[in-house]
């Protein structure tokens, strides 16, 4: 069988599936109403780690779905709270000092060529996966970086679904201009050709 993005990204979004056809859990807090919003410098900072437009990353509004910008630092900041705010502050004076977006990505995420080792590059991965795959993977994290556990509360160095509507609107299926195996709801199928670009750019 021949390798194209589909398949690849197919495989890549694979834990995902498998999470929520197991039953692991879905991150509590997520059907509490009135979840914070998020400060403006986390939009930018996703914008900068995923290399999309800040305008463009949220999907549109659902009734009773909260954006995913605040879900997603509502997660960190009870993940790691101290981590957390060290990663908006470095950012913030990385963007405030006129740095390009890409170099903060790199930053944030490497350190000497390697994935960065402190509290900050683990945010900043798992906040990049949570907008690709709508999975904290804090138990790959800590797998992969023993290091990082000394940063993630005990209770969140697992991986587990922040929710169906973060799963849903992953960009990883925008990415790869297809659906969500596995989601109620979600129209066609993998061996069918994908639509065009702009119906999941633009997809509600």
């Amino acid at each position: 069988m021949s390798l194209t993005r589909r398949s690849v990204i197919k495989g890549a979004g694979a834990a995902g599936s498998l999470l929520l056809a197991g039953g692991i859990r879905v991150w509590a807090k997520v059907e509490q109403p009135g979840l914070p919003s998020a400060p403006h410098d986390y939009l930018r900072l996703s914008s900068a780690l995923l290399g999309v437009e800040a305008a463009a990353l949220e999907p549109a509004p659902r009734p009773g779905a909260a954006p995913l910008a605040d879900t997603f630092h509502a997660l960190c900041d009870e993940a790691a709270p101290v981590a957390l705010a060290a990663l908006l502050a470095e950012f913030g004076q990385a963007a405030a000092g006129g740095a390009a977006a890409p170099e903060i990505a790199q930053r944030l995420l490497e350190h000497e060529g390697e994935p960065r080792p402190d509290g900050v590059g683990a945010i900043a991965r798992l906040t990049m996966l949570m907008w690709l795959y709508g999975v904290w993977y804090g138990g790959m994290e800590t797998a992969r970086m023993p290091g990082s556990a000394d940063f993630l509360a005990q209770a969140h160095r697992t991986d587990l679904v922040v929710s169906v509507h973060a799963y849903r609107n992953a960009w990883i299926w925008r990415f790869a201009q297809t659906f969500p195996a596995g989601v109620a709801g979600a129209p066609g199928a993998w061996s069918e050709p994908p639509p065009g670009l702009a119906r999941f750019l633009n997809e509600a």
